[in-house]
């Protein structure tokens, strides 16, 4: 279900401009004090910032898709160099499904949110706007999987045409003076350019959580399962270590940027919000990037524990010789993720979040709500997001407490069982690093909501605003 709702609720209720906090002087002050906010349109503004946002966004889906492929092609390699051994060819499958399921997910939910954009905005939807062809070609964009590109050439193409339909008004009686303002099909413009750029957002950020995700962990997970098949000593293939380590990298930078942007787009969609300055939303980004990076270590080297019997005996849970059950880490690793993500979404319904709003007729959705509380609960297994514009100062200390214990719990084991086949340095340093780079991410955090945050003059002005919010 995508956030555009409420920000064409707000365009169809208050969609004469004429009365803002700009109002000309010869407006009463009692007539001033009256006047509603604006809708969040119409603050929107698209700059080379903005552009070079987009931009950012374009090459980051490219290399993923080229990471992505370029991965896959290394296992694949490592399995038909060697067809008497059939882990790289496990391996390689796994990986496909995960590079390929994801990305069928996102592009039908791309093509269904186009569909709701033209249910909610009738003549003024994107698809009225391209015509037959561009529908065509649009459809068959994401039926070759690319549906995110497209959204990022909307919104350049949009936010470009927003910035062009301008013009001065002539105020007072005779034109001593005018103001800049878009025109009507300026205001159709930036309402499409924010619909777009908010569904894109929330695209990038599922993407990441279904995909990158689940992808880094299953890399760290290889890297310590087959060290002779990334070292090149299998059949002299020295690329695949880099290829992994590359991945790793740019699915934490991935993740880290779309929660920065998909942030950033819930503030400028309430109004009332300011936009995140560069510095803050830098800051953001290494608090984000830290504290996954921290998390994916963990789980990623919990899950790879080592298990010398083989792919069967380490994705399976068997009967010992002994009549006990085994159950091999990574079967543990995914329980205990399971139990962290029912927590997750169990915590955020009772939160009461309100994120799909009501029908046409103003009632509820608790179907959609429930779904959203899922994928909600699938990101809060890596990384904490505010689902309420509330105090969120408890939550976030419950969330990251939460999170210190179990990535301290998972990197003490594997410190223990993995101590006959790693060196002590190598161990420490893990263990060292999974918590610094947690301790790195919260003072992060804590420096954007002290000297970054938007609002950061106002957190302090009452009790209730004494809390942290997004």
């Amino acid at each position: 279900m995508p956030l555009h709702k409420t920000v064409i609720h707000l365009w169809m209720s208050t969609s004469n401009l004429e009365l803002t906090r700009d109002s000309p002087p010869h407006v009463p002050p009692h007539r001033r004090m009256s006047l509603r906010e604006p809708p969040p349109h119409a603050r929107a503004s698209f700059g080379v910032a903005g552009a070079v946002g987009v931009v950012v966004n374009m090459v980051l889906f490219v290399m993923d898709i080229v990471s992505d492929g370029l991965l896959a092609y290394m296992l694949w390699r490592q399995a038909q160099q060697d067809e008497a051994w059939s882990e790289p060819v496990t391996w390689f499958i796994i990986t496909l499904c995960i590079i390929l399921v994801p990305m069928v997910v996102i592009n039908v939910c791309s093509l269904l949110w186009y569909s709701q954009n033209k249910q909610c905005l009738g003549e003024y939807s994107v698809l009225h706007k391209v015509g037959k062809v561009g529908t065509v070609q649009r459809v068959l964009m994401h039926l070759l999987l690319l549906g995110p590109l497209v959204r990022y050439m909307d919104i350049l193409q949009y936010g470009v045409k927003m910035q062009q339909e301008r013009k001065h008004l002539e105020m007072g009686m005779r034109g001593s003076s005018s103001i800049l303002r878009r025109t009507p099909r300026g205001e159709v413009y930036a309402v499409l350019q924010m619909v777009i750029s908010r569904d894109s957002a929330m695209l990038d950020m599922m993407h990441s959580f279904l995909q990158d995700a689940p992808q880094l962990i299953f890399q760290v997970f290889l890297l310590y399962r087959r060290p002779e098949l990334i070292t090149g000593t299998l059949k002299d293939s020295p690329y695949t270590t880099a290829v992994q380590v590359w991945k790793i990298m740019l699915g934490v930078a991935a993740i880290s940027w779309s929660l920065v942007t998909y942030q950033d787009e819930l503030r400028r969609s309430v109004p009332g919000k300011d936009k995140l300055s560069c510095c803050a939303s830098f800051t953001c980004l290494m608090w984000r990037a830290a504290i996954v990076a921290s998390r994916v270590m963990a789980i990623g080297s919990f899950a790879a524990i080592y298990a010398p019997e083989g792919v069967r005996w380490a994705l399976t849970v068997h009967m010992r010789e002994d009549g006990t059950v085994h159950m091999p880490f990574p079967i543990v690793t995914a329980c205990v993720l399971a139990a962290h993500w029912l927590i997750m979404v169990a915590w955020i319904h009772a939160q009461g979040t309100n994120f799909c709003g009501g029908d046409s007729e103003g009632q509820r959705q608790p179907v959609l709500e429930f779904l959203y509380n899922c994928v909600m609960g699938v990101v809060h297994v890596f990384s904490y997001i505010n689902v309420k514009d509330t105090p969120s100062r408890r939550r976030m200390a419950f969330f990251y407490a939460f999170c210190l214990i179990e990535n301290t719990v998972m990197i003490s084991v594997w410190c223990v069982e993995m101590e006959p086949h790693l060196s002590v340095w190598f161990r420490a340093v893990m263990v060292f690093s999974v918590e610094v780079l947690w301790l790195v991410g919260i003072c992060c955090l804590i420096g954007y909501y002290a000297f970054l945050h938007p609002d950061k003059d106002n957190l302090g002005t009452s009790r209730n605003n004494a809390s942290w919010r997004s």
